[in-house]
């Protein structure tokens, strides 16, 4: 017959055992903490969709060849930042820093390019509250989602001239980056109107 304190002894080096699978499990639980606080692995992949988005147009110019500039004639269109670790997971509550070619707060001449956050999430653009990229704004600073990874801003492209920008956007040591063209399909110019006098 065996004795009690047999039945209840452990097989030979079992609570070192039990300790390595604590160790495990406490690193994976630190390793998943880390993909929701904010934490960005140096090997993280930032990227924007869509990555290119080209509008083909028709440019007005003047009698001298120089673009009409229309304000109010532009589209709008949704850029969607995504962050993950190297093996595809997301990372969430990681601050996202959004810099954008031709804005109000990075260039000085007409601006080509505006950026908004959606902050009620209804998929157009509220003016001037979700406006992020004015002359007195700094450089967008936007969280991602804490489950998704990711974050939903929406950009407004003029459509008046032709021209190529770029949305840039980094966090710790990794960036990604979209590249926004207007391409003019054709050009309009007043009709010259010759007189008399001119053709002799």
């Amino acid at each position: 017959m065996q004795s009690k304190s047999g039945e209840m002894s452990e097989p030979s080096g079992g609570k070192s055992c039990w300790r390595h699978v604590k160790y495990v499990m406490l690193a994976g639980t630190l390793i998943m903490g880390g993909c929701g606080n904010g934490i960005v692995p140096v090997d993280a992949t930032l990227t924007i969709t869509p990555g290119t988005h080209t509008t083909r147009i028709t440019e007005r110019q003047n009698e001298s060849g120089r673009c009409l500039f229309d304000a109010n004639h532009h589209v709008d269109i949704p850029i969607l930042l995504q962050l993950t670790t190297v093996d595809g997971s997301p990372i969430g509550d990681a601050e996202l820093h959004v810099y954008v070619d031709f804005a109000e707060n990075t260039y000085s001449g007409l601006t080509t390019l505006e950026l908004y956050d959606d902050l009620n999430s209804n998929g157009v653009i509220d003016a001037p509250l979700e406006y992020i990229s004015g002359f007195n704004n700094d450089i967008a600073r936007v969280k991602t989602d804490q489950w998704s990874g990711s974050r939903m801003l929406l950009l407004r492209i003029n459509l008046s001239c032709s021209f190529r920008g770029e949305v840039f956007a980094y966090t710790g040591g990794t960036s990604g980056r979209a590249e926004i063209e207007v391409l003019a399909d054709e050009v309009v110019q007043p009709e010259v109107m010759i007189t008399d006098d001119e053709e002799a």
